[in-house]
């Protein structure tokens, strides 16, 4: 039988993904940046578990946000020199009229399908799409800039006053982005336990951050003084009833399943 337990070590970035883990002992343990991915975690017991993002993470999602525009760009600019070389202006006109109709059709009938199966591809693109749009409008507001400054050097006033207000417009819309481009990497989820199975684990004491816990089965655990800090997600999570106490006391709701709602207000009451 293999060995389950886990407990008080430093199991950051570990890959648990899609394991049977079932009755396994993680407490004490420090999971940020595990994957526990599909993984069958019935029983375990996470009690005084960390979870969130680790340093490796962060690092990589900054990383990644430097890098992505670089790539987009570059790849943008072979696309464009691939399709002058082989295709007719013609052919070329009407593929960059198709291409914004093919876009929007596979954003309504592909976006949830991928964002589904895919995550970390979704999450590793929209940031890169933040960040390119940062560098674009950095880019934008620095040439915006120095053009208004020629033109007062020049002494066309009005032309210079009227390219530094816009400039100015820019600047905030720049810094309103690159606010968006933060707060993606500080949400995205660290420890993922994206469609496992935690029915009946037991969470007490647990402190839960930047936690994935999308389509997973939350039926039967024990979130005895839990604390959950900001970006965790429970996106469509399967849950019909928990228990606030250990040893299954305390259960709620007290007969029957959750109704509509009642998950969700019963889980703003631990978070911290």
């Amino acid at each position: 039988m293999a060995n389950l337990n886990y407990s008080n070590q430093n199991l950051q970035n570990c890959s648990f993904k899609g394991q049977d883990l079932a009755g396994a002992d993680f407490s004490g343990s420090d999971l940020r940046g595990c994957n526990f991915s599909g993984a069958t975690l019935t029983g375990a017991n996470l009690q005084q578990v960390k979870t969130g993002q680790s340093d490796r993470q962060a690092m990589m999602l900054i990383v990644s946000a430097i890098v992505s525009p670089v790539v987009l760009f570059g790849s943008c600019i072979i696309f464009a020199y691939m399709l002058n070389r082989l295709l007719s202006d013609r052919a070329i006109n009407f593929l960059f009229g198709v291409l914004p109709i093919l876009a929007f059709l596979a954003e309504i009938f592909l976006r949830d399908s991928i964002s589904f199966h895919f995550p970390q591809v979704t999450n590793f693109f929209g940031i890169g799409a933040i960040s390119g749009l940062f560098a674009v409008m950095l880019v934008f507001t620095i040439c915006l800039a120095l053009v208004s400054f020629s033109s007062f050097g020049d002494g066309v006033a009005i032309q210079g006053f009227f390219l530094l207000l816009l400039m100015i417009f820019s600047a905030i819309v720049t810094f309103r982005i690159f606010q968006w481009l933060i707060q993606s990497i500080h949400s995205h989820p660290g420890t993922s336990f994206r469609k496992a199975n935690l029915t009946d684990a037991d969470f007490s004491h647990s402190e839960l951050q930047n936690t994935d816990f999308s389509f997973a089965v939350l039926t039967g655990a024990c979130i005895f003084k839990w604390v959950i800090q900001q970006h965790t997600q429970f996106t469509n999570v399967s849950c019909k009833y928990l228990y606030l106490e250990p040893a299954q006391q305390n259960r709620k709701p007290a007969e029957g399943n959750f109704h509509a709602g009642e998950f969700g207000r019963l889980l703003n009451q631990f978070l911290g």
